[in-house]
């Protein structure tokens, strides 16, 4: 059980054990979309097959790694561009890669859940909150399936679930079925209604803002919190930002207040540094370093119920 008021923030890669794509990752799947199941899925919610193609072909040849930043640079393809990515999201909401035994050996969820429920039936007592960047609703499917296997309930699954704060400050591919009575089921199902659901939940980098609801609420657990984990997170200046929490420095009696770590698997040694004075504000110990896989650094490295 965690009993530290403790946030999560996650990233990208934090989903990609799981099967879902990076951001460059995202962006070839989406420039594949024209030759797909994906466009016909698209066009037929109502998309014009024409704007598909000419957004596809720009993202092609912009050199951008990422569809979201692409989306900041080009506003005019952002309707588009979220059924686009929705299409390109859905087909990996396979409830079999969260299980045995085709869950991955890395399994964090299942080692997130163990730890909230421990002791047994404590889950509802934890002092955690998430903020996640990431469309995919992985997370809190598994933790609902798993509860309701426990409680042997439906609803005594989604009441406990609900205890645990989730925000998605980029919105969230449809809300998830049965959690409310107009979701959408985790399934890789790729069809006109659930692109067109999931795109209306999306909410790109060009039209997040620090103003929205979901970055207000991301803001105020930062705010209470005494320990802040980033997980598979890529440190982008901007997202940071609308955080606040690092737009001030940090000095040795607030790192020694509100302890702040993670991974930071797959930044360059002195890209890190630079992320760590500029756009963490020295909130980031240059000892924590850590490259270890999101697992193994809540396994071995921080356990989040110390």
């Amino acid at each position: 059980m965690i009993t530290k008021p403790t946030v999560l923030i996650l990233g990208a890669g934090a989903s990609s054990d799981y099967g879902f794509p990076l951001g460059r990752g995202l962006r070839d799947l989406v420039c594949r979309i024209p030759d797909t199941p994906g466009a016909s899925a698209i066009t037929d919610a109502g998309y014009d097959s024409e704007q598909l193609n000419e957004f596809v072909d720009i993202l092609r040849h912009s050199a951008y790694t990422s569809v979201d930043w692409f989306l900041e640079d080009r506003p005019e393809f952002i309707s588009i561009g979220k059924a686009a990515i929705a299409a390109a999201l859905i087909p990996f909401e396979n409830p079999d890669r969260l299980f045995p035994p085709d869950a991955p050996a890395n399994h964090w969820y299942e080692l997130l859940l163990n730890t909230l429920d421990s002791p047994r039936g404590s889950f509802t007592e934890n002092r955690l909150s998430i903020v996640t960047f990431n469309y995919d609703r992985s997370l809190e499917y598994y933790l609902f399936r798993v509860l309701w296997t426990r409680l042997g309930s439906e609803e005594r699954a989604a009441k406990a679930l609900n205890s645990l704060d989730i925000i998605h400050v980029h919105g969230v591919l449809g809300r998830l079925s049965p959690l409310v009575a107009d979701g959408r089921a985790y399934r890789p199902t790729l069809n006109p209604d659930n692109v067109s659901a999931a795109a209306k939940q999306i909410v790109v980098v060009g039209e997040a803002s620090s103003e929205t609801e979901a970055f207000i609420r991301a803001r105020k657990v930062l705010g209470k919190a005494q320990k802040i984990v980033f997980l598979g997170f890529g440190f982008h200046q901007e997202s940071v930002r609308r955080l606040e929490l690092f737009n001030d420095p940090w000095d040795d009696e607030r790192r020694n207040r509100v302890k702040v770590g993670g991974t930071s698997r797959g930044i360059p040694a002195y890209k890190w540094e630079q992320i760590r004075t500029d756009v963490l504000n020295q909130a980031f110990p240059s000892r924590k370093r850590q490259v270890e896989p999101v697992f193994r650094y809540l396994n071995d490295i921080d356990p989040l119920g110390t």
